[in-house]
């Protein structure tokens, strides 16, 4: 969206303000110029019926009387008169009496009054014609006085009415609607727990800028509300993403079929007690264990119950070593690797020799077993060989676990169901 100079409403609303103000002014100007023409054109009516009522019977006696000298001094009189200019008398006679300016003859308005005798019989000729023309420079100083003390009088009303105008238009305005329009520029995730505040003072009602103000706070709520709900949501995903991963963790170091460590999980932790050892210069011995005649319990009973077998092994074995320090892994089939940290040969040979002796005694009974006519199952035994030996110092996983193989076999050569030990 392009940019778009900015203007300010109060502003606008300022300037119109003034314009049409002045607009008005003009007008008001013009209707109370025009009133005060007619009132002008008015007083030179009653100028002339003035004259008529005073000066004209006056004139008629000088006329009757032919006293020239009395009708030059009434016309300088009538001529003194503001709203009269110039005043003419044309007597019946001929003769021709003046007074005043003669150049308004042709410049305002004029008036005839016929000057009849002063004890005048019915169809008697007036004596002669008094003629009046109004003074225009009394017209329009009239009307530049009176127009300029209505202009400055306006002008001034116009000029406090605008600049109250333009001071409430700030303060009730403008000034609160900056402050909120700086509030939304300046609105994010980390300010939104900053109240807008506008500080206008107490009002007995609301107006649009509270109801603005009342939206404002609405809408920041509801983004909070919203941002809070987010981080809840994606605190909720992040856990449960944590409990899969940890659950994948421990399914690709845990054998699906006995719930011990699987071989990848030895080759990983093996190492790192290898490592340990070395460092601290600490005893580390490892069991290998292979339960005797599989292959065949497998040919005699099935494989599911093979699969029983070597869960029932490997809980006995689990749950004969020493919790979160020794540990078991299934190394392939039905061999198993036992790892004994902190534990010298005679210890890890004990341990063996304390499986060697209780792995026979648990029964095994399963409804796979092959039950005889009219009789009961027989519980099954199984037994095991051992292979013990110790971490010597320098030695890898490789060489640990080859050697304790080898006593496996050894035991095995022997006659099975025995342990056979060597540093």
């Amino acid at each position: 969206m392009p940019q778009r100079p900015f203007r300010s409403i109060a502003s606008v609303l300022i300037r119109r303000t003034i314009v049409l103000a002045v607009l008005c002014t003009l007008l008001v100007f013009g209707v109370q110029s025009w009133l005060l023409r007619a009132q002008h054109q008015k007083q030179f009516e009653m100028a002339i019926n003035d004259v008529a009522n005073t000066s004209v019977p006056l004139l008629a006696v000088a006329l009757w009387d032919i006293e020239t000298q009395a009708i030059a001094a009434q016309l300088q009189r009538i001529a003194q008169k503001p709203e009269i200019g110039y005043a003419r008398l044309q007597a019946a006679g001929g003769q021709r009496f003046e007074a005043g300016n003669p150049a308004l003859l042709a410049q305002g308005v004029s008036r005839q009054i016929a000057i009849l005798p002063p004890q005048p019989a019915q169809g008697a000729p007036a004596l002669g014609v008094l003629e009046l023309t109004g003074n225009p420079d009394y017209l329009w100083q009239g009307l530049r006085a009176e127009g300029l003390r209505i202009l400055l009088g306006y002008s001034l009303l116009t000029a406090g009415i605008c600049a109250l105008m333009a001071f409430m238009l700030k303060q009730l305005l403008q000034k609160p609607l900056s402050t909120v329009a700086e509030f939304a520029n300046d609105v994010c995730p980390r300010h939104l727990t900053t109240p807008l505040r506008l500080n206008r003072p107490p009002q007995a009602h609301s107006d649009e800028i509270d109801q603005l103000e009342t939206g404002v706070i609405k809408l920041q709520t509801a983004l909070q509300q919203h941002i809070h709900n987010l981080d809840d949501l994606v605190a909720e995903r992040t856990e449960q993403l944590e409990r899969l991963l940890e659950e994948i963790r421990h399914l690709s170091v845990t054998d699906g079929l006995t719930g011990t460590f699987n071989r990848r999980a030895l080759q990983d932790r093996l190492p790192a007690e290898i490592d340990r050892a070395q460092r601290y210069g600490r005893a580390l011995s490892v069991i290998f264990m292979d339960i005797d005649h599989f292959k065949q319990f497998n040919d005699a009973h099935g494989h599911a119950l093979g699969d029983e077998v070597l869960r029932n092994a490997a809980s006995h074995v689990s749950a004969s070593l020493r919790h979160g320090v020794d540990w078991v892994a299934r190394y392939g089939g039905e061999e198993f690797v036992v790892v004994l940290p902190e534990t010298e040969l005679d210890a890890a040979m004990a341990t063996a020799q304390r499986l060697c002796r209780s792995l026979p005694e648990q029964p095994l009974e399963s409804a796979r077993m092959a039950r005889p006519a009219g009789g009961s199952v027989p519980p099954l035994t199984i037994s095991a060989s051992f292979g013990v030996t110790a971490y010597r110092a320098g030695e890898n996983t490789s060489a640990l676990l080859a050697r304790a193989d080898a006593l496996v076999y050894e035991a095995k050569s022997r006659g099975r169901q025995q342990v056979v030990g060597r540093a």
